[in-house]
């Protein structure tokens, strides 16, 4: 399944092809909305669901890996540096 294709689905579709085939990555908070981030195939997508109403808003799908910065800043790669200095 590529982008465009994902794109034309209608939202209960979406959710099942994520439940399904979709790559659970990480989560954010944003005001009033928790945004969960998936990886299906080669493109991402956000999932914004309302914290107070507990259902979600909308779908949104992208593939341009800069949109992925507001969830790099939560990502501990500490154990990384560990095994690097580690090893050397």
């Amino acid at each position: 399944m590529d982008i465009k294709e994902f794109n034309f689905m209608d939202g209960m579709a979406k959710t099942q092809v994520l439940a399904t085939d979709g790559v659970y990555l990480a989560e954010r908070n944003d005001g009033s909305f928790r945004i969960s981030l998936y990886q299906l195939s080669d493109f991402y997508v956000e999932i914004y669901y309302h914290k107070t109403r507990c259902f979600y808003i909308c779908i949104r799908s992208f593939n341009e890996v800069g949109e992925l910065f507001p969830y790099l800043q939560d990502i501990d790669i500490s154990e990384v540096y560990k095994m690097i200095y580690t090893a050397s």
